[in-house]
């Protein structure tokens, strides 16, 4: 069912915030951003249509950190099975996002050459061009292993564990935690810090480290699934 070595496969995810801690700093920190979510803010009541009543700040506050141009990158997790079937890990974090940043891109630019696929949850749609679009924000060059522009689908150096689970059928529900509890893997949502707490979790409650460990779980979470699929017979 999975075509790649465990052991060529480099599992990653990354949590995100909102690149300020509400809507007023925003307004106070950079006008010009706080101008445009408000120009914005029709599309992100239509593109998160359950939420449309929610004012402004709130929007903010709980929408910011999916839209990459108002969010910044707080910690990237990366993972790989070494030859020993040994997990080796390596994270980044820091408040500091191009200091993050600059680590990721060392990384993904050693591992590129080795031959390395990107796996992880949804990482076409999200993580890849969060990291991409981040890095050129702050002035960093995106690794080769990165998709671009003019990259075809079928050289994007990536297994995406939603495109598995999805079996081409669109629309599907397709969250990694339902993928979990269906195949019987242990999830990393029962952790005090979740996705949709990370902000607050970073902003209010200076828990970045609480961050990078539910990042690691995420990671750790990834290659359970992913092993499970490739021992199917």
């Amino acid at each position: 069912m999975i075509n790649y070595p465990l052991n060529k496969l480099l599992f990653f995810d990354i949590e995100t915030v909102g690149i300020a801690a509400n809507y007023s700093e925003l307004q106070q920190q950079n006008p010009d951003l706080a101008y445009l979510f408000e120009v914005y803010y029709d599309w992100f009541k239509k593109r998160f249509n359950e939420d449309s009543h929610l004012s402004i700040e709130d929007m903010f506050y709980q929408k910011s950190a999916l839209v990459t141009e108002f969010s910044k990158i707080v910690c990237a997790s990366f993972s790989f099975i070494d030859h020993e079937n040994k997990k080796r890990k390596q994270s980044f974090s820091s408040k500091d996002e191009k200091e993050l940043l600059l680590g990721v891109q060392s990384l993904l630019n050693r591992v590129e050459p080795l031959g390395f696929v990107l796996c992880g949850h949804n990482i076409k749609n999200f993580d890849i061009p969060v990291v991409s679009k981040r890095m050129v924000i702050n002035g960093l060059l995106p690794p080769k292993i990165l998709p671009s522009y003019d990259t075809k689908p079928w050289d994007i150096k990536a297994l995406d564990t939603k495109d598995i689970w999805q079996f081409g059928q669109f629309g599907s529900i397709g969250s990694l935690e339902l993928m979990c509890l269906s195949l019987g893997v242990p999830s990393s949502k029962t952790s005090e810090v979740t996705g949709n707490k990370v902000h607050k979790a970073y902003w209010e409650e200076d828990q970045l480290e609480a961050i990078t460990k539910y990042c690691e779980q995420d990671v750790d979470v990834l290659i359970d699934v992913v092993t499970k699929l490739k021992e199917l017979k």
